[in-house]
């Protein structure tokens, strides 16, 4: 029996939301989402093509779906959600609360927090650790995880105040270990202790592990700098025009 492919709705115009989009349809969702700004996506490694090809292939469309199974809101002011659609927040400006958005439309409103960066959203998208997914009962939160199980990111379920809480509580750590290493480098030139030297050794202790906040300043490449790689540890759905990216 075949797998009915779910439909969702984007709404937004930033890189979340063309990220977003681009991601559920590379995963086989058939998606729709505001026709993209150049100036958005010019950015992102190959993003353009991908966008194209998804376009070509009917996956990704923009304007309206009828019937979406999910919508998902990144960032965008005005929200049509149809009945019996899941609604996903992305926790985005003005939305950064699913409570207001819960009240805003006067129906639940599942909480999925997103924090893509500029230069690897796709692959961020693709590639995160878990899909956060709060809601206030399992019955909300069935058909976002429908359409999420199509995205290869496993799901951590918890309720929509510490799923809208995440994002924060993810800066805050980084703002302190930023500052840490501030602090750290100035503390090695005051003594004249060797700044990598010390650095390498405390990221080898297993209780603290690496920086993630000085990798992404100093390294601010995607993690696939190769497509081919992208296409390996993610495949894309069977299109042949895709294929061509490699």
């Amino acid at each position: 029996m075949a797998v009915r492919q779910p439909r969702a709705r984007v709404f937004g115009e930033g890189l979340t939301a063309v990220a977003v989009a681009t991601g559920l349809a590379w995963c086989g969702v058939r998606v729709s989402c505001a026709r993209p700004d150049r100036a958005v996506v010019e950015h992102e490694p190959w993003l353009p093509e991908v966008l194209r090809c998804l376009h070509r292939s009917g996956t990704l469309s923009y304007g309206e779906l009828a019937a979406p199974d999910a919508v998902f809101v990144c960032g965008a002011d005005q929200v049509r959600a149809p009945a019996g659609s899941a609604v996903i927040n992305c926790v985005l400006p003005p939305w950064e609360s699913t409570r207001d958005l819960q009240k805003a439309l006067g129906r639940p409103v599942v909480s999925n927090p997103q924090q893509l960066r500029e230069g690897s959203a796709l692959e961020d998208f693709l590639g995160a650790g878990c899909q956060v997914l709060g809601a206030d009962d399992a019955e909300s939160l069935v058909p976002a995880d429908v359409v999420l199980s199509w995205v290869p990111v496993p799901p951590l379920h918890c309720d929509v105040d510490s799923a809208d809480l995440v994002p924060h509580a993810i800066d805050g750590l980084l703002a302190v270990e930023r500052e840490f290493f501030d602090e750290l480098t100035e503390l090695c030139r005051a003594v004249g202790a060797d700044e990598a030297r010390v650095v390498e050794c405390v990221r080898a202790d297993p209780r603290i592990g690496p920086d993630p906040a000085r990798d992404a300043e100093q390294h601010p490449q995607p993690r696939w700098r190769d497509p081919a790689r992208l296409f390996e540890a993610h495949p894309p759905p069977v299109l042949a025009e895709l294929g061509t990216l490699r």
